[in-house]
């Protein structure tokens, strides 16, 4: 492994693209065919631009990324054998990525996510049902001996996230139809608790992501295999959700029919697996004011827009649009005037544009991406 990770840092210093210096928005694209990720900068103005900063060189599935809080470093799980984490630095001048290391990891870990003081990533294992916890350094560098590791007390976890006040954590479970919530305790040297109390969904249901608003009070959630929007209002001092809406995300005119769970990504499982005429949701984001909700579809290759009334959480469909191909991962700017969207089957990368006064998306460039594309992370350096 050694040699495999000390060749990459080698090559890692070739393939970046020269680009202006200075502070800036920037946008991270991981490649699971290409065993990269792709920079690119968000230029704004009157003539919005995806620039491509560079090509950095990960392993094979390289999947969910993960960033701490001062945008200063990118973690990265790759699902391939060895299951590993990679870690960059983010240059805060061009947002070009330098390659710092890599850990071991002890499972494919579909979701990472670092919390709110930067000291701690944690990450989820679709397959394997089990959560893990690693300490975050002072200089970003990952630990690789787990603080923690057990299980997810579900089946096939497949996201990880924070609540607002650092104090809850948030597992869906799709096998299980259900949301684990963890206490988190920052400055213990175990702070996620093993146990944890659940919220059900409906069976088959799926539950795949989750996002929770900048107010604290509500969780969405969006379900793989009915492609629905689950609303949640929460106890802000217990972390307990309680649903008060479930809307499609689907057009009233679609034709697909309920999925089931998927095998894990790049299993022969996966390969065989037909899924043309099943709903096959992705992911969910709100725009930072907290007006919109976005979902991606990906047998259809659609994003659906919502609008979010502020006081109640509760949402409105508003549209349907098609993007590219298998939309697994897409991200809303920091400023939420924009959007980009991958396709793990197109070699496009799309930016749109939000109309701030109803969510429109408006198409404003096509780009070119790399093969496999999925997860999307927005930075903003300082």
């Amino acid at each position: 492994m050694k040699t495999i990770f000390g060749k990459l840092a080698f090559a890692i210093s070739g393939v970046a693209i020269a680009s202006t210096a200075y502070c800036g928005t920037y946008v991270y694209i991981s490649n699971i065919e290409d065993a990269d990720i792709a920079a690119y900068e968000l230029t704004t103005g009157s003539s919005p631009h995806l620039n491509l900063v560079g090509r950095f060189p990960a392993g094979k599935f390289a999947m969910p990324m993960a960033v701490t809080p001062d945008g200063k470093n990118l973690y990265a799980s790759v699902r391939s054998k060895p299951f590993s984490l990679y870690m960059y630095q983010i240059d805060q001048s061009n947002g070009q990525l330098k390659w710092t290391g890599a850990i071991p990891l002890p499972d494919s870990m579909v979701a990472v996510s670092t919390d709110k003081t930067g000291k701690w990533l944690l990450a989820t294992s679709f397959g394997g049902h089990n959560n893990s916890v690693n300490q975050i350094q002072a200089n970003g560098y990952v630990n690789p001996i787990p603080a923690e590791a057990f299980p997810s007390g579900g089946k096939n976890p497949h996201a990880i996230i924070f609540d607002q006040s650092n104090k809850f954590v948030y597992v869906p479970q799709l096998g299980t139809d259900e949301i684990k919530i963890h206490t988190f305790n920052a400055s213990q040297a175990k702070p996620l608790s093993e146990t944890s109390t659940s919220v059900a969904l409906q069976k088959q249901q799926g539950p795949r992501h989750i996002v929770i608003s900048d107010d604290n009070k509500f969780a969405y959630v969006i379900t793989e295999m009915t492609g629905e929007v689950v609303v949640f209002s929460r106890d802000i001092k217990s972390g307990a959700l309680t649903q008060i809406q479930a809307v499609s995300s689907l057009p009233s005119d679609s034709k697909l029919v309920p999925g089931r769970p998927r095998p894990p990504t790049g299993s022969p499982e996966a390969t065989a697996f037909d899924d043309s005429n099943m709903i096959f949701c992705a992911e969910i984001k709100l725009t930072p004011n907290g007006k919109f909700l976005y979902t991606s579809e990906r047998t259809k290759s659609t994003l659906s827009g919502f609008e979010v009334n502020p006081q109640t959480g509760k949402v409105k469909y508003l549209f349907t649009i098609p993007t590219e191909e298998m939309p697994r991962g897409f991200n809303v700017d920091p400023s939420g005037q924009f959007l980009v969207a991958s396709g793990q089957k197109s070699d496009k990368v799309s930016l749109y544009s939000i109309n701030q006064a109803n969510g429109e998306l408006s198409l404003i460039e096509r780009v070119a991406g790399g093969k496999g594309a999925n997860w999307v992370t927005f930075v903003k350096t300082k």
